[in-house]
């Protein structure tokens, strides 16, 4: 892999590690590394699908809700 900038604290890295994906709508996401120090300070990603499953399912708008009739 190439050299990338640490997100945290600003310095080139040979070892980048991906910390987040970003997405856009209209314009593509990018990429945020950080070098191995600066990594484990990073929070974990969160799945943004299983996030609104569990939304879904808290509004009882999953696949077993009741339907009206």
């Amino acid at each position: 892999m190439t050299s990338q900038v640490c997100a945290r604290c600003q310095r080139p890295t040979n070892e980048p590690v991906v910390v987040t994906v970003e997405h856009g709508g209209s314009v593509g996401g990018g990429t945020a590394y950080a070098c191995p120090g600066c990594a484990p300070r990073f929070p974990e990603p969160r799945d943004p699908l299983a996030e609104i499953e569990a939304l879904c399912r808290a509004r009882g708008l999953g696949p077993d809700a009741p339907t009206a009739g």
